[in-house]
């Protein structure tokens, strides 16, 4: 009898360990891709303070002396000082002569464990903000 009974749930010992295994897999892939997702989220609030603080340099380089050049350079100083890792995108530095306004795009590509090395993924991983302001008021 007690080998009737062993070979009856021989065959369900092993569907514990699989299910503990499949739980397991799930859990880390969840966790990962949570720390991908909050990863690329930190870095555009980042990029987006830096592209501020970008332009707000710019448009008060820009109204000391109006020339659009120099208020980009001074965008780009301010951008190595904040993140040495983001970079100017092209064109991205706009200059409203007539308000004084400066509109800054700032690229950045964001450090994750998984989303950066699957081509399908990689995209989210570009990261890219865009600010505008005026001179202040000092």
């Amino acid at each position: 009898m007690n080998r009737v009974h062993d070979r009856l749930r021989g065959g369900q010992t092993g569907a514990v360990g699989m299910m503990i295994i499949i739980w397991l897999a799930v859990v880390i892939l969840v966790g990962v891709t949570a720390i991908d997702a909050a990863s690329i989220a930190f870095t555009k609030f980042r990029l987006a303070d830096v592209a501020s603080s970008a332009s707000t340099q710019a448009a008060n380089a820009f109204r000391q002396s109006p020339n659009v050049a120099a208020a980009c350079q001074a965008a780009e100083t301010s951008i190595a000082t904040d993140d040495p890792l983001a970079k100017l995108a092209k064109k991205g530095c706009v200059v409203d002569a007539s308000t004084g306004t400066v509109t800054i795009t700032v690229r950045k590509e964001a450090k994750t464990i998984v989303a950066g090395r699957f081509g399908f993924t990689k995209r989210f991983t570009r990261v890219s903000a865009t600010e505008s302001n005026g001179p202040t008021a000092l």
